[in-house]
């Protein structure tokens, strides 16, 4: 057996073993972004802030295949270079069929593909706090339509916040923060900015350079 094929037999136990799926397998070494999420509704105004501090701007997380206390683990990093611990797994829950008939068809779709939660620990919100809440983003996701081997955010995700982190309790206090956007950086357009600069495709709201 070739040196080849044994790397990808021992890779693939490896996934197996971490218990990662084929979606998971194919996010795994990439760098998603968490954008700013809206805490206005959160009425404790001590937390809202110390979210906002941290989470008023996009968030780039590097997703790793090694295996953490709450699901695979991943870093975060902030704008200012502040790095924050972070997990990502795939959720278990499953909504009911009396549940799906009360949805609308597309957040109906929504729910029957693959969710995968990406979570960020924030430090904790005093200095004599050893709770790290954190800040869960839920998002659906499915293959890409021109590569089928690229998943794609389906909308934008749900987000909660846990004030005190997670604990050994059956009912872990949950906030829902709303909705906020989870996608992949854009890289530089395939399209010469000199070559672009005046055609009329560019004139109706299209960054030059970008097609």
């Amino acid at each position: 057996m070739g040196n080849d094929a044994r790397k990808k037999i021992q890779g693939g136990e490896s996934n197996a073993a971490s218990g990662m799926t084929r979606e998971m397998f194919l996010m795994k070494d990439k760098t998603w972004e968490l954008q700013p999420v809206d805490f206005s509704g959160i009425r404790n105004l001590k937390l809202r802030r110390h979210c906002e501090k941290f989470l008023n701007h996009p968030i780039k997380m590097k997703l790793s295949n090694r295996q953490g206390k709450f699901g695979l683990r991943a870093q975060g990093q902030l704008q200012s270079g502040k790095r924050l611990r972070g997990f990502w797994r795939q959720s278990t829950s499953k909504p009911s069929t009396e549940e799906l008939s009360k949805l609308s068809y597309d957040e109906a779709v929504k729910r029957r593909l693959t969710t995968i939660e990406f979570e960020v620990q924030l430090p904790p919100t005093g200095k004599k706090s050893r709770k790290l809440p954190s800040v869960i983003y839920s998002v659906a996701v499915e293959p890409a339509s021109m590569n089928p081997k690229a998943m794609i955010p389906r909308g934008a995700g749900t987000v909660r916040v846990l004030p005190e982190g997670h604990s050994d309790d059956v009912d872990v206090v949950a906030l829902n923060a709303g909705k906020a956007f989870v996608s992949q950086p854009m890289k530089s357009g395939i399209v010469d900015p000199g070559w672009a600069k005046g055609r009329l495709i560019f004139r109706k709201g299209r960054p030059t350079g970008s097609v």
